[in-house]
């Protein structure tokens, strides 16, 4: 059964534009942030391709860098969600982790305003990266990070570590092997990033304190 509780709604304060400020589109063009998303990856050095189709499930946005770098974000899946009404839910994090895991890509879940407290803590064990259009405006991906969310973006004293938040998988089907296809997801809890085995840096979440992205 899901877990749709809101136990982060205290922490988490809200993503995108806030309630009363009016957002920088139309509103009634709801391909609005697919087409800034892509235009702001092709800035940033990817290929792009909108509305594509994989195994039947339409994708709002699909990205390859130019030039690989053999890193986990090489390739990207992103859905795009712009609620006003509603922040966000939880079902919006699971099609985009399944379209990941289906095409081998690091998921991105572009949203305009706000998402919910279990799409947020769904998206962190899942490795979903929440985007904003402001984080549009910082010339990369936020990184990976080893505390979800990073240090110091939270009024709180002390933000988990990813192991913290992640249960393992279960033993029946936890297994190891050497071919890269049949490299289950997230087979230790605390290393990471998932979906993609076969590049380099599959296994390392970054310290905030170390990253020179501006968080917040």
């Amino acid at each position: 059964m899901s877990d749709d509780s809101a136990d982060f709604t205290d922490e988490i304060d809200i993503v995108g534009i806030p309630d009363g400020e009016d957002p920088d589109h139309d509103p009634t063009n709801g391909r609005w942030l697919e087409t800034r998303v892509a235009e702001t990856l092709e800035q940033w050095g990817y290929r792009t391709a909108r509305n594509e189709y994989c195994f039947g499930l339409e994708t709002d946005v699909i990205a390859r860098r130019d030039d690989l770098r053999g890193d986990p974000d090489d390739f990207l899946v992103v859905e795009c969600k712009e609620w006003h009404q509603v922040p966000v839910q939880r079902d919006a994090v699971e099609a985009v982790a399944l379209r990941a895991a289906l095409m081998r890509a690091m998921p991105v879940l572009a949203v305009a305003r706000r998402v919910s407290a279990s799409a947020w803590r769904l998206a962190q064990l899942l490795d979903v990266r929440i985007v904003t259009e402001q984080d549009l405006y910082k010339g990369r991906l936020p990184p990976l990070t080893e505390r979800r969310p990073p240090s110091g973006t939270l009024h709180v004293r002390r933000e988990p570590f990813i192991h913290d938040l992640r249960d393992r998988l279960p033993l029946l089907v936890h297994r190891r092997s050497g071919l890269d296809i049949e490299a289950p997801v997230f087979h230790i809890a605390d290393h990471g990033p998932c979906y993609v085995p076969d590049r380099t840096g599959n296994d390392e979440y970054v310290k905030a304190a170390d990253s020179d992205y501006e968080f917040g």
